[in-house]
């Protein structure tokens, strides 16, 4: 996020150079081929990108935050919250119940969220290297706009139900 953040500002300014060498590392995250330069994008193109960079950071952030949440709340339920159990909360109206709900509903949010905070910064590298006109497949280009659309749909109908 904080990448995005200053690319967004140098591509403002001018400092395109600079850009160029921030995205390029960018790009050879966890183990990318080395980048082919084949063009050197705008700063428009690359404002874009670093909004992009921003929303993904955030993303990653926020499906970290559940991560820990799913991990203090789920499977120790129990211990952390104490009440009441009525019947319209999740597995009510005992403790018991609500408990192993809890647990049901985050082992599988533990599980997957480390392979989706890795797909993350997959596709976000394969769209760093597609902005330099790399060789990447014809689905970067909607899955990170996907991917970017819905996490912040996702974020904001979290918010809604807090």
């Amino acid at each position: 996020m904080g990448v995005g953040l200053v690319v967004m500002g140098e591509s403002v300014v001018g400092r395109l150079d600079s850009v160029y060498r921030r995205w390029r590392g960018m790009a050879g995250y966890l183990g990318a081929p080395e980048l082919v330069c084949l063009r050197r994008p705008g700063a428009v193109k690359s404002f874009v990108h670093g909004v992009l960079s921003v929303v993904f950071g955030f993303l990653s952030l926020f499906l970290l935050m559940l991560f820990v949440l799913s991990v203090v709340r789920g499977p120790f339920y129990g211990f952390v919250e104490d009440g009441p159990f009525g019947p319209g909360t999740w597995g009510g109206p005992t403790k018991a119940g609500a408990w192993l709900v809890h647990a049901g509903v985050a082992v599988p949010i533990i599980v997957l969220i480390p392979f989706v905070l890795r797909g993350l910064a997959l596709v976000h590298a394969a769209a760093i290297r597609r902005l330099y006109g790399s060789a990447v497949g014809w689905w970067v280009l909607p899955a990170t706009t996907l991917i970017a659309v819905g996490g912040m749909l996702f974020f904001y109908s979290w918010t809604r139900q807090i």
